[in-house]
């Protein structure tokens, strides 16, 4: 490669698949944003096509053939470095011969970091030419639990270019009075910290309060028979919806007929779907308990609650529908938050710049190169 041409990327993802949630959308947006010049996509791999049972299983045989085309990309120079978009995926470097190995970066997310590593993601995260977190809290949380691993560079997350434009349109879907509250995210019996049940927990008082709240669960997954029984037991079947899995259009089309966005997760590393809501111009309630706060501004676009304070978490939504002008207004405050520091070229940017810089210096990137590039 002459010295005048840019850096072949390649992206390492679970999934790719339009199912596949915020994981697969962390991927779809690293590879938007690392198109060479010339508008050529990384080069892409992914462990599995699509989801199987939301979960991401997958078998020997998948594994081994993923770690197989891992090795070929690097073995041909099938790309010059590569992005693994979940530390999981990078372990597949140790069985790489030295010879064949290209430099890799590392995309952080959420729980899968936040505690001590095991010695051998340490040494594959140690070895990484940058290490990404998808938000200051991860960040954060990384290097508190793994000070042994370098420097973490936040690179915050961002709307698609999709997504961006719905941003940048006129709110005027924002003109219909809606008494609906939205959330966005799979059901999975192994991950329930997302505040499905909090909120069921909550709407026989929401609606004791405004009779005419509707709350709808958009999403799929393995747990949702139990959450409708859940509603059902509560005396709220009538008043909760489970339209399942939706596209990006039309999950926008429920975005802009929703009144409020309420996600009161435990583990969100960013929260993709905040922005979604944002973009919109919904008002959003998050949690203290996770990356929230780096995203919805308290008072200002929404509201951040203790998980396990269903009062406090019925409050909130209520103060929301009932006080228009003051939904309206936080609304409008995060969609022009969104405009200013979340959108697809910011992303592009930040990214660019982490990895630019660290390839330059053909070392890891160190905290101060890190602030003077403004990341």
């Amino acid at each position: 490669m002459s010295r005048t041409q840019t850096p072949r990327a390649g992206v390492v993802a679970i999934t790719f698949h339009e199912r596949g949630g915020g994981i697969a959308a962390v991927s779809r947006l690293s590879m938007e944003a690392l198109r060479s010049p010339d508008g050529s996509p990384p080069r892409s791999m992914a462990l599995t096509d699509q989801p199987r049972g939301l979960t991401f299983a997958t078998s020997f045989i998948d594994r081994a053939w993923f770690g197989a085309r891992v090795a070929t990309a690097q073995a041909t120079r099938g790309c010059d470095w590569l992005l693994f978009t979940h530390l999981s995926l990078a372990v597949v470097q140790r069985a790489i011969p030295a010879w064949a190995r290209v430099p890799y970066a590392v995309f952080l997310h959420d729980v899968e970091a936040w505690q001590a590593l095991s010695p051998i993601r340490t040494h594959v995260l140690s070895r990484a030419f940058v290490r990404l977190a998808n938000s200051e809290y991860t960040a954060r949380r990384v290097a508190e639990a793994n000070p042994s691993v370098g420097p973490i560079v936040a690179c915050p997350l961002a709307l698609s270019p999709e997504w961006s434009r719905f941003a940048a349109q006129a709110p005027a879907a924002m003109t219909p009075p809606s008494r609906t509250v939205l959330i966005v995210g799979r059901m999975v019996a192994s991950e329930r910290y997302k505040g499905h049940d909090q909120l069921l927990e909550a709407w026989p008082d929401v609606i004791a309060r405004a009779p005419d709240a509707r709350l709808v669960c958009v999403g799929e997954g393995d747990d949702v028979g139990r959450l409708r029984q859940k509603a059902a037991a509560l005396g709220v079947g009538a008043r909760v919806d489970f339209p399942g899995f939706v596209d990006d259009e039309t999950r926008r089309g429920w975005y802009a007929r929703a009144a409020v966005f309420a996600m009161p997760s435990r583990r969100e590393g960013f929260g993709l779907v905040y922005l979604e809501a944002m973009a919109a111009g919904l008002p959003c309630v998050g949690s203290i308990h996770d990356a929230a706060p780096g995203v919805i501004v308290p008072g200002k676009t929404g509201y951040l609650v203790d998980q396990g304070d269903v009062g406090e978490l019925s409050a909130r939504v209520v103060a929301l529908l009932q006080h228009e002008d003051g939904r309206r207004a936080m609304g409008e405050a995060g969609r022009r938050r969104v405009l200013t520091h979340f959108t697809f070229d910011a992303f592009a940017r930040r990214l660019n710049a982490a990895i630019a810089v660290a390839q330059s210096a053909r070392a890891p990137m160190s905290l101060a190169d890190a602030r003077h590039h403004g990341l």
